[in-house]
């Protein structure tokens, strides 16, 4: 019986060149598209993030009349109005934990500083602790996925280093000076906290009253109740987006009065600009993305540090005072975003 024979044929390295060739092509057209599905994600579950907000604030000023306050320079014991709603954002067990009264006790032990687990009682060996601290502890709706803030530094440690969220209360159109004060270009957009002689009051939100205060939350002034809002809610930005790499208020992270998740941005700074963000270095940070003023690069100068941002592309997100979450683009028209940040200007927002 006669055989078959088949002609067996490899492909010739042109044609194996070839087929690597056009999956790459199909890769370079599909990698946007994939990253650009990831990305809405992840600021959809950042927009979830800021609904949280919204819903413990309101829950707070429901029992309370008033919104929680952005600490006191004067009173104990100047904790970020980010721990007055943990139990309004289901975290009633990390904030049982919190010993308020031990700074005022001796040894003195600053809430922030107190080890949840009763401060490592009975450890055996105190120079490991147990259990962290107050300040390192770590609520996923602070964080929003596209901040990689945190991954930049190599040390952190869960055990003591402090927590860095991604969301500030909005302190409004209010004067931020800057430590240089050649590198304050936006306190021109303050203007509605100008003295009878024209002079801007009360910088940094170091105000005794919510009258003084641009916004709704500041680290001075009481909490503002939303009768105190009369430009409406849905007209008002209550808290946004930022990124701890781009500020020097980081000691207490997300749980301070006086670092940058309380009361530490206004939005006389444009959004996403990055001056402040990279090392402070003018030499080495000129020409980088959202670098505008040079010049102006080290953390201190708080008329740019102090400003809302994201790794969102071409914006940043915001919680409105009615509950709702606006995504407000960085070619926002400066002086609509003044209006959007005071809480009583009596002025119209015009079309964003």
């Amino acid at each position: 019986m006669k055989r078959l024979s088949f002609s067996q044929r490899a492909f010739t390295l042109v044609e194996l060149l070839v087929v690597i060739a056009i999956i790459g092509v199909l890769v370079a057209l599909l990698l946007p598209a994939v990253q650009a599905a990831r990305e809405a994600a992840r600021r959809s579950h950042c927009s979830n993030n800021l609904k949280q907000y919204g819903l413990a604030i309101h829950n707070y000023h429901d029992v309370y009349n008033f919104m929680p306050p952005g600490g006191n320079n004067w009173s104990w014991p100047q904790l970020s109005w980010q721990v007055s709603i943990l139990p309004f954002a289901e975290q009633q067990p990390f904030y049982d934990q919190i010993n308020f009264s031990s700074g005022q006790a001796s040894p003195s032990i600053h809430p922030l500083d107190w080890r949840l687990g009763n401060n490592d009682a009975g450890n055996p060996n105190p120079a490991t602790p147990r259990f962290p601290r107050v300040r390192s502890v770590k609520v996923a709706y602070a964080r929003c996925p596209s901040d990689t803030s945190e991954s930049l530094s190599n040390s952190f440690d869960p055990m003591n280093a402090d927590f860095y969220g991604s969301y500030c209360g909005s302190m409004g159109s209010h004067s931020t000076p800057s430590n240089n004060t050649s590198c304050q270009p936006w306190e021109t957009f303050a203007k509605w906290l100008r003295d009878g002689s024209g002079n801007l009051s009360c910088g940094h939100g170091n105000c005794p009253f919510q009258s003084q205060i641009g916004g709704v939350f500041s680290r001075a002034a009481g909490g503002c109740k939303f009768a105190q809002v009369t430009d409406g809610l849905s007209n008002t930005l209550f808290v946004g987006e930022i990124l701890p790499v781009c500020t020097d208020h980081v000691g207490g992270g997300n749980w301070y009065f006086n670092a940058m998740n309380n009361a530490h941005a206004s939005t006389v700074v444009p959004i996403n600009n990055l001056t402040t963000c990279y090392t402070g270095n003018t030499a080495q940070d000129t020409g980088k993305p959202g670098v505008t003023h040079p010049a102006c690069v080290l953390k201190n100068n708080w008329n740019f540090s102090w400003g809302f941002r994201s790794r969102h592309p071409a914006g940043a997100q915001f919680l409105m005072g009615d509950g709702s979450v606006r995504l407000l683009a960085q070619t926002i028209d400066h002086e609509t975003y003044q209006r959007l940040g005071g809480k009583a200007e009596g002025l119209p927002v015009a079309n964003q």
